[in-house]
């Protein structure tokens, strides 16, 4: 079954409150829905949504390398672009639609070891974080229209043999509000609504004693039960890290992310050894290079990855079986993409037995609109995953003509 088609359409997102990080302001946010037709008439989709401020490069990068990367996909079957995308080295028994398990999982050199980097089998000029979105979203309209033609979801194809994927995925809340008081709300409206874990944006460039302040005032708002974890975007310098958070272990942190600039792993290593608080880094992972440059400087306890900056649904899990190597945990996270995006980030943590912490996924409700008929539903902290077959979502296109780009 060929592909007969390639479609994209983009969109601009208005966010319902301006969302607020040590890295900016966001008021809105713009991506690209893509969908993929086979000859039979199956549509997958999948949804480009870059995120600059991480070193994603931007929906203008994204939109330039769209056009050069789908042309390869014509005439293909989906086993043959999924190879293209991301080729895999080993082969296994093949699915009922001709793609070797291989194409999901697991993806292995010769001697076991998992594949590095994305993009192998492609030769389209510069393939680099800039066209990492883009590949993730082709990849998981890709993904889509094989789990409709099998009948099976997406989180069925991305899972190890063997395993029966979860049903629902714990997520956090997250607080991005710049004042105190408005945070201390916030956190008590999310526990409030259900949420076990609330991760805390910090690293305003306030004085040290306002972001213990912060801190202190939001563990009192969420009481002792509720995990807490905090989030600086590369705010501080180690000596400042070290003089804020040797004074938050009172406050029980479950960990903390990317606390120093990304390109700090040796500061890093060493504030894993100054405070006892779990470090995780974000802004610092991209691809397999970045994850195991992370693993070797023994820079972070725990992993948070974004599909869309890792170039895919499968790079990501590439990601994720390194570090479970190594006895790193992974967090997967979105980047606050529309639903279709959202909803293969959370495939790819219910497809992943090793990810056992709260995942970044609960953020739809902070965009205007979704661009789906059916919402995801969190409830009592999970969120439950769609049990369509693909990614098991349908697209409202009256929404997406409405803020159509």
């Amino acid at each position: 079954m060929k592909i007969v088609d390639v479609r994209w359409h983009s969109y601009r997102l208005p966010l319902i409150n301006s969302f607020s990080t040590a890295h900016g302001v966001m008021t809105t946010r713009e991506g690209i829905i893509v969908l993929v037709t086979t000859g039979r008439g199956i549509t997958g989709m999948g949804e480009i949504v870059p995120l600059p401020a991480f070193g994603g490069g931007s929906l203008a990068d994204a939109a330039l390398l769209l056009p050069a990367l789908a042309a390869r996909l014509y005439n293909k079957t989906l086993h043959e672009a999924l190879e293209l995308l991301l080729p895999a080295d080993k082969t296994s028994s093949d699915t009922p639609c001709g793609c070797p398990v291989s194409s999901f999982y697991p993806m292995e050199n010769q001697d076991g070891t998992p594949t590095r980097g994305v993009a192998t089998g492609l030769d389209v000029g510069i393939v680099n974080a800039n066209a990492a979105s883009t590949l993730c979203g082709l990849e998981t309209a890709l993904l889509d229209a094989t789990g409709k033609i099998e009948g099976r979801q997406v989180c069925a194809l991305l899972s190890p043999p063997g395993s029966v994927p979860r049903t629902t995925v714990a997520v956090n809340a997250v607080i991005g509000a710049k004042t105190t008081e408005a945070a201390v709300a916030a956190a008590r409206d999310a526990v409030g609504n259900g949420f076990h874990c609330i991760k805390l944006k910090v690293g305003y460039g306030v004085s040290i004693s306002e972001e213990l302040e912060r801190v202190a005032a939001v563990r009192d708002a969420i009481g002792a039960a509720a995990h807490l974890r905090l989030d600086a975007n590369e705010a501080w310098k180690l000596e400042e890290a070290i003089a804020i958070l040797s004074r938050c272990v009172q406050y029980d942190i479950q960990y903390v992310e990317q606390p120093l600039k990304a390109r700090e792993l040796a500061g890093m290593r060493a504030l894993r050894q100054a405070i006892p608080i779990p470090l995780a880094v974000d802004e610092a992972l991209r691809d397999m290079e970045s994850a195991n440059l992370v693993l070797d400087s023994e820079a972070a306890d725990i992993l948070v990855i974004k599909p869309q900056l890792a170039g895919g649904l499968r790079a990501g899990r590439q990601i994720i079986q390194a570090a479970t190597g190594r006895g790193v945990r992974c967090v997967v996270t979105g980047t606050l993409e529309a639903g279709v995006g959202l909803a293969a980030a959370l495939h790819l943590a219910a497809a992943s037995p090793a990810v056992t912490l709260e995942c970044g996924l609960a953020t739809l409700h902070l965009l205007g609109d979704d661009l789906l008929i059916d919402d995801l539903v969190v409830r009592d902290g999970f969120m439950a995953v769609p049990t369509g077959v693909g990614l098991g979502v349908a697209l409202d296109w009256d929404a997406l003509h409405r803020y159509a780009l």
